[in-house]
């Protein structure tokens, strides 16, 4: 069996899930090749081999999709690429998928913008087990084939690494500098926390090529206003599996990690925190809930209770036995939840209910 996993870039989850999922369908015997219209920092991130094509030419992937010998082709978020597949010759299952569109609102508009090429080229539709997710598919897509189920971490290799201690307690935040990932509730956080006398020190990791500049431009503003300019430093396209190294200073400093995201569909950032001990501060969003379970394997703040959140990061900066029984559960957790054997089965029974392979 082959499948193709088409994105618009390799970039932040999906170039995560894309990756993982190749590698570990791999050993089953399914050959899987990536193709991204443009490139992308992610690219980096592929050591084992995994196939993958750059191009956002009709005629190259008219060729690709026609003698690819592809069995079926996921197409992750952009619905109109379920037309130009189509239109280019690819008459096999499409399975339209997406890991998140932002807010719930954001999300339901996206979806009626799509809903037309959805229903006339998608053979079935597959997103995390979100709630706002399978609320709105349901009641939009209830003529087509949906299915539903967690990602998969790397549980192998991402993990906790001992790392030398670092002086002060690390608030760690990873995303873009956009609205949905909400930075201006993690510097507000942060700045709370300093005011209340704790030496805590910022730092971001981000992809700033997918930055805009009113947004750059508005980031810098905040960081003035709150005097955090000295107090942050933003890390620039830090590999996947040295994130891991990161996260594990971060936990190790008595810190942890701030996700501030006013929706998720499936939150790679803190699950990986989790598998690497690192404590999260999350705000309550569908897509962190699998997760976190508040004050077991992680701490939920109500969107916008930068003050909660405080109060909940000053818990883990102070108690220290919290803190470690939280990291603790909280790996164990994530590390059988998401086990990549459990996604590899259920994606091969989602293809062989299609009649795929």
């Amino acid at each position: 069996m082959r499948l193709l996993f088409a994105y618009y870039l390799p970039s932040g989850g999906m170039e995560t899930l894309n990756r993982l999922r190749a590698e570990h369908l791999r050993r089953h015997g399914v050959d899987c090749h990536l193709l991204y219209f443009w490139s992308g920092e992610g690219l980096g991130n592929n050591t084992t081999g995994i196939p993958t094509i750059i191009t956002n030419d009709d005629s190259e992937i008219k060729h690709l999709i026609i003698n690819g010998g592809y069995d079926a082709i996921f197409v992750s978020t952009d619905a109109l690429t379920l037309a130009r597949f189509r239109r280019l010759g690819f008459a096999k299952p499409l399975i339209y998928e997406t890991q998140g569109l932002g807010s719930k609102e954001q999300a339901r508009e996206t979806l009626l913008g799509a809903a037309p090429f959805i229903r006339s080229f998608a053979s079935a539709v597959l997103y995390p087990r979100t709630s706002h997710l399978h609320e709105l598919f349901q009641g939009m897509f209830s003529d087509i084939a949906q299915f539903s189920f967690d990602n998969l971490l790397d549980t192998e290799r991402f993990g906790y690494h001992p790392v030398p201690i670092h002086p002060h307690p690390i608030i760690g935040w990873i995303g873009r500098i956009e609205p949905n990932k909400n930075w201006r509730a993690y510097l507000q956080i942060g700045a709370e926390l300093l005011r209340r006398g704790h030496d805590v020190h910022l730092w971001m990791f981000e992809d700033p090529t997918l930055n805009q500049p009113d947004d750059e431009a508005a980031f810098k503003g905040q960081l003035a206003a709150l005097g955090l300019s000295d107090r942050v430093v933003r890390h620039y396209n830090v590999p996947n599996l040295v994130m891991s190294d990161y996260l594990s200073i971060i936990g190790d400093s008595g810190g942890f990690l701030a996700s501030t995201s006013i929706a998720e569909g499936f939150g790679y950032a803190v699950g990986e925190a989790l598998l690497c001990r690192c404590p999260v501060v999350a705000a309550d969003s569908d897509g962190v809930r699998a997760f976190i379970e508040h004050s077991l394997t992680g701490l939920l703040y109500p969107q916008h209770g930068i003050g909660i959140a405080a109060d909940l990061g000053e818990a883990l900066l102070l108690d220290g036995a919290f803190r470690e029984q939280m990291r603790t559960i909280g790996r164990h957790y994530v590390t059988q939840r998401f086990a990549p054997s459990l996604y590899v089965n259920n994606l091969l029974l989602m293809l062989r209910a299609l009649g795929i392979g």
